[in-house]
């Protein structure tokens, strides 16, 4: 029985804890902030700006002076043996006697310092990596402009379901209440039944229309959940809603219009476009040219 406490406590536990890490209570801002860490588009263009700065490591360390080093040990376990005139070594004529040339054991090692002075592919090499790293950089940023923009829809989408669902709600309470007064009247002969069945229909209408919306709003929740890199089914609160949006009158400078077309992110990226296709031109050049290196 002790032991059964223990593991319902321990699972309830835990159970406590999962679900304080599937609760999130996000402002905008804070929503955007969020997604900007763990929304996977943004975490691959991170990735990507890392794995640049590498290869423009390597690049680069592909001129640097080069040290390959290697030893060589042997060990005969049986040397050879050789028969020679004994007279060679001061013996009698006619007699032979047993030499062994060599040692026994033997170990050698060499070291080679190599350094490239000069090659024009290496050149084109180290810009095409500083290019690429600054493709990897405005492509970062190009997708955090996208996250930003996706969240933001995403959050005002769900803003607008809640909105809809509490106009709706109004909607059907002053239906019922019309039609609950409308049908008394027809009943105590004083309207028609086409009033009663008319607002029947709206009502009907307008329910209809909530349970719809009702739908859309836990899609609209699992598409923020999705943009902000969270698990789907977490339990997302906004904080902000429209009425606060609307008086606070944010700017966000995702809709500020860049009044020099030069500080535009897209610019940027055809600039680089640009750039890597005169790099892979100049590169063909070069290619004909003789490249040296001392060793």
């Amino acid at each position: 029985m002790k032991n059964y406490l223990i593991i319902l406590i321990s699972f309830l536990w835990a159970t406590a804890m999962f679900s304080q890490d599937t609760n999130l209570n996000l402002s905008l801002q804070e929503a955007i902030d969020y997604a900007l860490e763990h929304n996977r588009t943004a975490l691959n263009a991170s990735r990507d700006i890392e794995a640049a700065k590498k290869q423009k490591w390597e690049t680069t360390a592909t001129g640097l002076p080069q040290i390959s080093a290697s030893a060589d040990y042997q060990n005969f376990l049986k040397q050879q043996v050789s028969v020679i005139p004994a007279e060679f070594l001061g013996g009698n004529p006619g007699e032979f006697t047993e030499v062994i040339f060599g040692t026994q054991q033997n170990a050698n090692a060499t070291a080679t310092l190599s350094q490239l002075i000069f090659d024009g592919s290496y050149l084109v090499g180290l810009q095409s990596a500083k290019v690429f790293l600054e493709i990897s950089k405005n492509a970062k940023e190009k997708t955090d402009l996208e996250v930003r923009k996706a969240v933001i829809d995403a959050y005002g989408n769900v803003l607008l379901a809640e909105e809809s669902i509490k106009i709706l709600e109004r909607n059907i309470s002053v239906l019922k209440k019309n039609l609950n007064e409308t049908t008394k009247i027809y009943q105590n002969g004083l309207g028609d039944e086409e009033s009663v069945e008319q607002l029947q229909i709206t009502l009907s209408g307008v329910e209809s229309s909530l349970n719809n919306t009702t739908r859309l709003k836990v899609l609209a929740y699992q598409m923020l959940n999705i943009t902000l890199g969270a698990e789907i089914n977490t339990n997302t609160t906004l904080t902000d809603n429209l009425e606060t949006l609307t008086s606070e009158n944010i700017k966000l400078e995702l809709l500020n219009a860049e009044q020099n077309i030069e500080n535009t992110i897209d610019f940027k990226i055809a600039e680089n476009d640009k750039r890597s296709k005169e790099l892979l031109l100049k590169l063909e050049k070069v290619k004909h040219c003789q490249h040296l290196a001392g060793i």
